[in-house]
C-alpha cells in the first residue's frame, strides 16, 4: 500500500509556512545550481511502504539513495517517490537521498527520518514550538493500533490533522494576539489503553509586524506586505460585526518610503448588520436619470444623519461617499448626474450606466449577501438587487488583483465583498499630503482589499471625495458622526450624490 505524504502548495511554499520555525529549505546556492525540498527531514512510518516528496529545482537533476533500507528512488511531476523497508528497531533512524545535477558537482541531500518499532504509541517529539509568523508542522508517530488526535481545551489558532496511521500534521496561522499562544494535544489509542501529551506554543515576537499594537493592525502588516513601519494604529468595534482599522504607516510601494493613512471598515453581515446605499435627505426623488435635471448633493455627514432620523430602531454606524458623478467643478452641465446604477431600499432609481465602459456595480442582493457586478452581470441580475451603487475600475476579481495601466497615487475609496458575500471591506486612503499621506494607485488599494480579506473589489469616487465618517454621538444631527480621514478640499468636505452607510438593528 502506498502512503502519500502531504505536498504543500506554492503558495505556502512562497510563505515560508512549511516546518515549524516557519522556515523554507530553499537548498544550498553555488551560484548556479539549486535543489531544495518543502520537508527535509521527510518523515516515514516505521513500517515498509511507498513514499513521496516533493522538490523544488529550475535544474535537471538525478537521485540515488544512499542508505541500504531506501530504495526504488523513482521521479515523479513533483518530485520523487521512494519505498523503505521496516524498521525492526525501537529507535528513530535517519537515511538519505543524494541529489546531483548533471555534468556540475553540486549534490544535495534529503533526509529520510524514519519512526522506531516500539510496539507501544510514540511520537517524534512531545514539545513542538511555532513561530510567531505561523507554519506547519509534521510529526511521525508509531504506534500497534489505530490512534486519534484530541484537545482537552479550546485551539482556535492550531489545526491538528491526522495524515495517516503515521504522520500528524500540526498548522497554525500568523499569531496576531500580541502574547504566545499554548495549548496541549493528546493522542490516545482506539483501545484507550495508551496516551501521549504534545505541548503546542507559538510564540509572540511582535517585532515582526513592524510596530502594529493591535491585533487588526498586525494581521494588515503581515497579510499586505506593504508595510516598513507602523506609525500608528487604533482598532475598535463599531457593534457585533463592525470593525474600524485606522492605521498610519510608511510604506514602499511608489518606490520610495512615504507616508499613508488608511481607514477601513471590516464588516460582517449578518440579520443585525447591513450596509445600504445613501442619498440627500434620504430622499429617493433626489436622484436624477439623466442631466436634464439637478441631482441634490450634500456632504457624507448630513446623507447619514438624515438616514439616522428616518430609521427609528436602527442605528447608522458610519459610512463613505459613493459613485463618480458629473458635478458643477467640471461639467455644470452635468447637473451631477451618476456615471452608473443606484438602487435603494428595493427599488431602482437609475439603471443606466453614463460614466463610460469602465462601470462596475457593488450590489447588496435581496437575499442579504454583497455582490460586486460587472455592467454585463448587473443586466442579468438587477432584479434581484435591495441596495446598489456604482463604481469604476475594477480591482480584484476571485481573490486575484487584476492589472492596471493607471500608476497614479490619489486619495481613494474603494469596496470589496468576500466569505461568499457575508463580508463588506469598505477603505478610504488620503492623499495629496506628502508629509501626512500620498494617497494609492488602483494596484495597491486591491492588495489592500486582499490583505482584509475580501476576494472582489471595485474603486468608487475618490480625490476630494474620499470621506470615511463613523457615528460618534447618540442623535440624528450632523455633529453625531464624525469624519475621521482629511479630505483634500480646501473648502472642507466635498457634497457628493451618494454614498455607503453601515445599518445595525434588527
Amino acid at each position: 500500500m502506498k502512503i502519500f505524504l502531504k505536498i504543500l502548495s506554492t503558495l505556502f511554499l512562497c510563505a515560508g509556512i512549511i516546518s515549524c520555525t516557519g522556515e523554507l529549505d530553499n537548498g544550498e546556492q553555488d551560484g548556479s545550481h539549486s535543489i531544495g525540498f518543502p520537508e527535509n527531514p521527510v518523515i516515514v512510518g516505521y513500517s515498509s511502504g511507498t513514499y513521496q516528496a516533493a522538490v523544488i529545482s529550475a535544474d535537471e537533476w538525478t537521485a540515488e539513495p544512499v542508505s541500504e533500507w531506501i530504495y526504488d528512488v523513482a521521479r515523479t511531476a513533483e518530485g520523487i517517490e521512494f519505498t523503505v523497508e521496516a524498521n525492526g528497531s525501537e529507535d528513530f533512524r535517519d537515511g538519505s537521498i543524494l541529489f546531483s545535477v548533471p555534468g556540475s558537482s553540486y549534490t544535495r541531500s534529503l533526509t529520510v527520518r524514519q519512526s522506531g518499532n516500539t510496539g507501544k504509541l510514540s511520537v517524534e517529539k512531545t514539545d513542538v514550538d511555532i513561530a510567531t509568523t505561523g507554519g506547519t508542522c509534521t510529526l511521525s508517530v508509531s504506534s500497534s493500533e489505530n490512534w486519534t488526535v484530541s484537545s482537552t481545551s479550546s485551539m482556535p489558532w492550531l489545526t491538528a490533522e491526522k495524515q495517516n496511521s503515521t504522520t500528524l500534521s500540526l498548522s497554525a496561522e500568523a499569531n496576531y494576539s500580541g502574547s504566545p499562544l499554548s495549548g496541549t494535544l493528546t493522542l490516545t489509542t482506539v483501545s484507550g489503553n495508551e496516551s501521549i501529551d504534545i505541548n503546542v506554543t507559538q510564540e509572540a515576537d511582535n517585532s515582526v509586524f513592524l510596530g502594529a499594537t493591535t491585533q487588526a493592525g498586525r494581521k494588515f502588516v503581515h497579510k499586505s506586505g506593504l508595510v516598513t513601519s507602523v506609525v500608528s494604529d487604533k482598532a475598535y468595534s463599531l457593534n457585533e460585526d463592525t470593525d474600524v482599522l485606522e492605521i498610519q504607516y510608511m510604506g514602499n510601494a511608489s518606490g520610495s518610503v512615504e507616508p499613508y493613512s488608511l481607514f477601513v471598515f471590516d464588516i460582517e453581515l449578518s440579520d443585525r448588520t447591513s450596509v445600504a446605499v445613501t442619498c440627500t435627505g434620504n430622499d429617493a426623488s433626489t436622484i436624477k436619470t439623466n442631466d436634464s435635471e439637478v441631482t441634490a448633493t450634500s456632504i457624507v455627514r448630513e446623507k447619514l444623519a438624515a438616514m439616522q432620523a428616518d430609521l427609528a430602531g436602527h442605528t447608522v454606524l458610519g459610512g463613505v461617499n459613493g459613485d463618480f458623478f458629473y458635478g458643477a467643478g467640471s461639467d455644470p452641465e452635468r447637473n451631477n448626474l451618476l456615471h452608473g446604477v443606484m438602487h435603494k431600499d428595493g427599488i431602482c432609481l437609475k439603471s443606466t450606466f453614463d460614466g463610460g465602459a469602465a462601470c462596475t456595480v457593488f450590489a447588496i442582493m435581496k437575499d442579504g449577501t454583497a455582490r460586486i457586478l460587472t455592467q454585463q452581470q448587473y443586466a442579468g441580475e438587477s432584479a434581484d438587487i435591495r441596495e446598489a451603487v456604482g463604481g469604476r475600475q475594477h480591482l480584484l476579481s476571485s481573490g486575484a488583483p487584476l492589472e492596471f495601466t493607471d500608476e497614479r497615487f490619489e486619495p481613494r475609496t474603494v469596496v470589496g465583498t468576500g466569505e461568499n458575500g457575508h463580508k463588506v471591506i469598505i477603505a478610504v486612503m488620503d492623499g495629496r499630503r506628502d508629509s501626512y499621506s500620498v494617497g494609492a494607485s488602483y494596484e495597491v488599494m486591491a492588495e489592500i482589499l486582499l490583505a482584509m480579506g475580501a476576494e472582489d473589489g471595485i474603486n468608487l469616487d475618490g480625490g476630494g471625495s474620499s470621506t470615511f465618517a463613523v457615528k460618534t454621538g447618540t442623535g440624528s444631527s450632523i455633529d453625531d458622526f464624525e469624519t475621521l480621514n482629511r479630505p483634500t478640499d480646501t473648502a472642507g468636505e466635498r457634497a457628493v450624490v451618494n454614498g455607503l452607510a453601515i445599518i445595525s438593528g434588527e
